[in-house]
């Protein structure tokens, strides 16, 4: 797979003047060696690399295309999961921002139509989800109606926006809130937007393995034939470890111009794998501390001591090198847990003869 110099999105509102006004003020405030490194991390985190993954979401969301081009009826929906630490949402806002069939289309008389509609989902009923979602559409909800008032308010809107795909991440969220009422509650809401006679939608879940449950539970089997399940495929030295290592010496040598030290571990690719759980998004998070723990203490190289500040950074370790992967000698023997939140739990160490049979 070819490295990419494509740029991910700005921060959603990047262009707020509030925004701007305070990134100026922190800008001025700093020394002009913290300018600089700032300007080097946004260069190095601007960068996105596609990954197997791409191609595999790639399935479905063509299929939705298709469809919808055809003006073809029978909507569907897909759940795209995966543990945190992988990239999903990363993944889906550089989605939006590179597919030209997302983009929006000038409706004749100086406006647009939206084809997408992306939400962070919150922390709450399906009522609070639909009032996101009107408030993502610029539309205030000015007095409190039913659950099933709002969504009605909002596949009008929907239409009224030219919407025909709405993008749920986070949609774990919406099963965890204590005003969940049930997989039957929220496959009805689904299924509702999904058989709009007038408007039918193709609704994509993003979330945590646990938003299968809405198909998996539902006790009517609404949306089991109406759904595609799509688990996002963890990271092997074997697929991705030459893929890995061009994506850290262009980001090392071209976007921080800087040196990569020639004195790592020969497993020094699988010592970032194993570290980082096999998951992508949590790869890149080393990679962009242990550049800039070398960018803020002088150095031209990014050595082996800032691998190893760049893994205790992610999981919030201390600084023994027994515990550090990037490392200790037995580093196959560490064992750190990660809750699914993305935090790292206190690492242990298994026997040698336990680490071997692995």
């Amino acid at each position: 797979m070819p490295i990419s110099k494509t740029d991910k999105p700005p921060m959603m509102n990047a262009g707020d003047r509030g925004a701007i006004a305070v990134a100026n003020a922190m800008s001025q405030a700093l020394t002009p060696k913290q300018q600089k490194t700032a300007a080097v991390m946004e260069s190095v985190k601007l960068a996105y690399y596609p990954t197997p993954n791409d191609q595999w979401i790639d399935v479905p969301l063509k299929r939705m295309q298709r469809a919808i081009s055809t003006l073809d009826p029978e909507t569907f929906a897909v759940t795209i999961h995966a543990e945190t630490g992988m990239g999903k949402s990363t993944m889906i806002e550089q989605l939006l921002k590179d597919e030209k069939a997302f983009q929006p289309v000038p409706d004749g008389y100086g406006n647009f139509y939206h084809p997408v509609l992306y939400i962070k989902a919150p922390d709450g009923s399906i009522a609070d989800l639909a009032t996101r979602l009107l408030s993502a559409m610029k539309y205030d909800v000015i007095r409190r109606k039913s659950t099933d008032g709002l969504m009605l308010d909002v596949r009008r809107y929907l239409r009224r926006r030219g919407t025909r795909v709405v993008i749920l991440d986070d949609f774990q969220h919406v099963l965890a809130s204590p005003q969940y009422k049930g997989p039957a509650h929220v496959a009805d809401t689904l299924k509702n937007m999904l058989q709009d006679p007038e408007w039918p939608i193709f609704i994509v879940l993003v979330g945590l393995p646990e938003i299968k449950e809405v198909v998996l539970r539902d006790p009517k089997d609404q949306l089991l034939r109406r759904v595609d399940d799509f688990g996002l495929l963890n990271m092997t030295l074997e697929n991705d470890g030459e893929y890995l290592a061009a994506i850290i010496i262009e980001l090392v040598q071209e976007r921080a111009g800087l040196k990569l030290s020639a004195d790592l571990q020969p497993d020094f690719i699988e010592r970032l794998m194993y570290g980082a759980h096999y998951r992508w998004g949590l790869v890149m998070k080393i990679i962009y501390h242990s550049i800039e723990d070398a960018l803020e203490n002088d150095k031209d190289t990014v050595a082996q001591e800032s691998w190893e500040e760049g893994y205790r950074r992610l999981v919030n370790g201390d600084y023994e090198l027994e515990t550090n992967v990037m490392a200790s000698p037995e580093w196959r023997n560490i064992v750190r847990p990660v809750n699914r939140l993305g935090a790292f739990g206190p690492a242990s160490l298994r026997s040698s003869k336990k680490a071997s049979k692995k």
